[in-house]
């Protein structure tokens, strides 16, 4: 694939160009060779997760830019011919015409080292008949059937074409047009299971395209504007269902279950919105504007039987398609005025309304894990609806030249349908302060307080679908929240060429009616960095943060019955993430004759603790508690540029990166086969690696 690219490329650099301003280069090609040393058991896919560093010759990067007085001619080219490559084009009349083309890969390289039985095809996966059987019978064990699994390669690619074109028909009207399309192909880790205590990792393929087109007509003159627009967006899957077989079954049964799976996948999908957007300048120093638009989302994909399983009874489907739809209305004004230097003012009200038209799927009855046909309490779906209304406003005073202080409010409203409260209203105000007055000193800080309410609130309806009545969920549960943040920098005058800078933040929530659910939850966070540049040529920094949450849920383990009301079988989790990061960098340009050496280190760890907590008198089981997750990367750079004439320079470029990971639900070391008790692996485990990368480059300037 590389070959070809890089002979176009190489045929474009012997055109001859154009010398920018004064002589100077403006055009470059940088090329080189690079190769990577990969410690001993290290994952070489997730170093290599989102971008292709594979050994071998680069032509890293390529720009071309030409201008005149009365047009400009722009091409890039990144990473040519390797899986993240990158290339642009732009091509602008000033005043007249612009069209830009950019065209982006981005690989997903999930692992290299899964393996699985399966073998797909379109949606289908299959596992070899006698296994099934044998497995069924007691014949054969999938300790025994996984020796048989083969390698497989989980990627991912995505290919994104981006389209732009902008036509000036006169100075005051403007023609816009713009179409982007993704595709993704590959396959993904999934998952699909026959009950609890079978689940089965699934290598699913993905094949999917999403087209957005967006049209408009912009007119503006000295105070107002309008623009009237169009925007839609088409998803196509090529592989609608996902259809997997059972590894311990070879026949259905009305009990033990099918001998296949099957689930719908991503359906197709169409939106269409149109809006209209308008502002004016008025007087007093204010301005308005104003946007609407109206949008129709729909899909109507074939739906699948609601069971696989040819031992189950049939049961007909309501309609034979999604028939979904849904309008969006959406709304957002806007309005700031400064009437005197003092004081300014801003409000803006935003609506958003889902208004879901898709029929109701009546269904009496349905199917449980593929293996109980049950009647269905609901007897139907219950489509979702809503509008949410925000209203702003905010007052800012400026008592002096280089200081502020605002104050707001602002209040959002959600109206749904079908969710345990009908409506839930938060109340956010708002203060804030901020000066330069000080040549040397800058400071920031701001004060939320919030408080949400929902009304309408039946714990009729909890009960009736077996759950506990003080259950909350937790985007619509009453809440408390406050929340500080502060800025400072301090450059100090003896000093003008140090900074120093720190930030900080502090947060809680409180949700006081939440039995069970998510009941509280905090985040801290805090940062410092230093800056200096003690002369042009030499410039370094370093920055150090540590962020950290928390979170307290509730919930009981219980059987319908006596165990319900029981709370001695009450336990909660106390979760608590943190995540500490550190930045340095050093720049010596030409601080050597013609050399230029950029150095940086980043490290980061992170961990997360799961505590669990019982009743005082509880009856349950005491609990084990689980080892702490974490994960740390450093990642170091050394770029050495030496330029041997004004339009040729050699370069040397080292990356160091080190992943460490202890995971205890993918620790390899835990699992030493694919077939668990309950769950069929592909062998996608969390693993470390320490990589180390060298190139070599030549960069030309013309």
């Amino acid at each position: 694939m590389r070959t070809p690219i890089l002979l176009i490329v190489t045929a474009l650099l012997l055109q001859p160009a154009g010398v920018m301003g004064q002589g100077l280069p403006a055009n470059s090609i940088d090329f080189g060779a690079r190769a990577t040393e990969f410690a001993a058991g290290s994952d070489q896919a997730r170093s290599r997760r989102y971008r292709d560093s594979r050994d071998g010759v680069t032509l890293d990067a390529f720009t071309f830019a030409k201008d005149t007085d009365m047009r400009r001619l722009s091409l890039q080219a990144n990473h040519v011919g390797y899986l993240d490559q990158h290339y642009a084009a732009a091509w602008n009349e000033f005043g007249r015409f612009k069209l830009t083309f950019d065209w982006n890969q981005i690989p997903l390289l999930f692992s290299e080292s899964t393996k699985t039985l399966f073998s797909t095809s379109r949606g289908v996966l299959r596992i070899s008949d006698a296994i099934q059987a044998g497995v069924q019978a007691g014949t054969t064990t999938l300790d025994a059937a996984v020796l048989e699994a083969r390698p497989l390669e989980l990627r991912l690619r995505r290919d994104v074409a981006d389209f732009r074109v902008t036509y000036s028909a006169t100075d005051h009207v403007d023609f816009n047009l713009s179409i982007k399309n993704a595709t993704k192909t590959g396959n993904q880790p999934w998952g699909g299971n026959f009950g609890q205590s079978n689940d089965v990792e699934l290598p699913v393929p993905v094949d999917t395209r999403t087209t957005d087109l967006g049209a408009g007509i912009e007119w503006a003159n000295g105070r107002t504007s309008a623009r009237l627009a169009y925007d839609g967006s088409f998803f196509t899957n090529n592989v609608s269902t996902l259809v997997w077989d059972n590894p311990r079954r070879a026949t259905d049964s009305a009990t033990a279950g099918p001998f296949q799976g099957r689930m719908a996948m991503w359906p197709n999908s169409n939106m269409h919105t149109g809006s209209a957007t308008g502002s004016l300048t008025l007087p007093a120093r204010s301005h308005a504007t104003a946007y609407i638009s109206v949008g129709d989302w729909s899909q109507d994909d074939p739906l699948i039987p609601f069971t696989i399983n040819s031992a189950l009874a049939t049961i007909p489907l309501d309609r034979p398609t999604a028939n979904a739809d849904a309008r969006v209305t959406s709304m957002n004004y806007t309005f700031h005025s400064r009437p005197i230097d003092l004081v300014s003012y801003t409000a803006r009200y935003r609506s958003y309304e889902f208004k879901n038209r898709t029929p109701v799927f009546n269904s009496p009855t349905t199917v449980s894990y593929d293996t109980t046909v049950a009647a269905f309490a609901k007897g139907g779906t219950s489509p979702l609806s809503y509008t949410r209304r925000t209203l702003d406003a905010d007052v800012v005073l400026t008592p002096f030249t280089y200081g502020s202080f605002r104050a707001g409010y602002t209040r959002e409203q959600v109206d749904q349908t079908v969710r345990f409260f009908d409506t839930t209203t938060e109340d956010t105000f708002r203060v804030s302060a901020d000066t330069t007055a000080l040549a040397w000193l800058t400071l920031r800080g701001v004060y939320e307080h919030a408080k949400r309410v929902g009304s309408g609130f039946d714990e009729l309806a909890l009960d009736d679908i077996g759950e506990q009545v003080s259950l909350r969920q937790f985007d619509i549960s009453d809440r408390t929240s406050n929340r500080f943040s502060g800025i400072v920098q301090v450059a100090p005058v003896p000093l003008p060429q140090l900074a120093v800078n720190g930030s900080v933040s502090v947060g809680d929530e409180d949700r006081p009616g939440a039995g069970f659910g998510l009941r509280s939850n905090g985040n801290h966070a805090y940062s410092i960095g230093v800056d200096f540049v003690p002369r042009d040529e030499v410039s370094m920094g370093v920055t150090f943060g540590r962020e950290w949450y928390t979170a307290l849920q509730a919930s009981r383990q219980a059987n319908p019955g006596a165990q319900f009301n029981d709370p001695t079988r009450d336990w909660t989790t106390n979760s608590t993430d943190t995540a500490q990061t550190l930045s340095a960098s050093l720049d010596l340009l030409k601080a050597w004759p013609k050399t230029d050496v950029r150095m940086a280190y980043d490290y980061s760890r992170a961990e997360s603790q799961y505590v669990y907590g019982l009743a005082p008198n509880s009856t349950l089981t005491p609990v084990v508690q689980l080892p702490v997750v974490s994960n740390e990367l450093q990642r170091g750079t050394l770029d050495v540029r030496y330029h041997v004439t004004p339009r040729l320079a050699l370069g040397l470029v080292y990356w160091y990166d080190r992943y460490i990971v202890n995971d205890f639900a993918q620790d390899p070391q835990r699992f030493t086969t694919l077939a668990q008790p309950s769950l069929l692996m592909m062998g996608y485990f969390s693993r470390p690696y320490t990589a180390n990368t060298v190139s070599a480059r030549l960069t030309y300037y013309w």
